[in-house]
């Protein structure tokens, strides 16, 4: 019988890795179905066989793999993603499940970058909070450009005096009742170019987002570099430590590793890690 992986996917890494399977790997080897969160109206869909929506949290999870008959398990979902990271690593490991998280590498400080970092949304707006209320103004951050996703951003409405420049890959509801802010409806990849010119149109004093990683959005970074811009970073949550690796090759590797036919695959060994 062929293993049967389940992607936790919805990430590029995750699209890669379904059309790495779905083209190089034979039904015989190994049978694998993506899930995708569903928090998007229209996602694309990934190469195979796909579900969306959410399992009911860590019993719904352990009662899709048994019922599935998974064998495999990947986490490739966002590096932010925390609570279905921490309920895939509790699972896999109750049931004694192979399981692997497949993550980009974080984004590493240049010595021209200029970043404050921070655990948390919540503490980046505790940041914005303290400077206003130790200098009575946010001065000289008179327009913020925000791409830390739809979820917090109510946060943020409190700065009255502070101009908002707003990027998300679907508008928020938000949106309708916020008027003093900018919202673009934009996903990456971001050239450098497009990213500068952006930054300099709306007069950036500010770039607030995630250490997400990756090259998609990785030109925001180096734009606010370039034009000398602070950044105020939110550091990945701390995960579970768990089997990892960066590359679709090296799981594909480890998923040689566990079946029964191993038919050779480019990629190099996994080894244990810790993040």
């Amino acid at each position: 019988m062929p293993e049967k992986l389940l992607i936790l996917g919805g990430t590029s890494e995750a699209y890669k890795l379904a059309e790495f399977l779905n083209t190089q790997l034979s039904p015989q080897k190994i049978n694998f179905v993506s899930s995708l969160a569903g928090t998007t109206n229209e996602p694309k869909p990934p190469a195979g066989e796909f579900r969306t929506g959410g399992f009911g949290g860590l019993k719904g999870l352990k009662n899709f793999l048994v019922q599935e008959k998974i064998s495999l398990l990947v986490d490739a979902t966002h590096p932010f993603a925390e609570k279905i990271s921490k309920n895939a690593h509790l699972a896999a490991t109750a049931l004694g499940l192979p399981f692997l998280r497949l993550t980009r590498p974080p984004w590493v400080r240049h010595n021209d970058d200029q970043w404050i970092e921070v655990s948390s949304v919540e503490n980046a707006v505790k940041y914005l909070t303290y400077v206003y209320k130790k200098t009575g103004t946010l001065f000289p951050i008179r327009s913020i450009f925000l791409t830390t996703g739809n979820k917090e951003l109510e946060l943020f409405r409190k700065f009255t005096k502070c101009k908002f420049l707003i990027r998300t890959v679907e508008v928020p509801e938000l949106a309708s009742k916020w008027p003093e802010a900018v919202f673009l409806q934009d996903r990456g990849p971001f050239t450098l170019e497009n990213e500068i010119k952006l930054l300099n149109q709306h007069e950036i004093s500010l770039l607030v987002t995630k250490n997400s990683g990756g090259n998609s959005t990785y030109a925001k970074i180096e734009a606010a570099r370039k034009l000398k811009i602070p950044v105020l970073m939110v550091r990945r949550p701390e995960m579970n430590p768990a089997l990892f690796c960066c590359t679709v090759t090296e799981v594909a590797d480890w998923i040689n590793q566990h079946c029964s036919n191993n038919d050779n695959l480019a990629g190099k060994p996994v080894s244990e890690n810790r993040q």
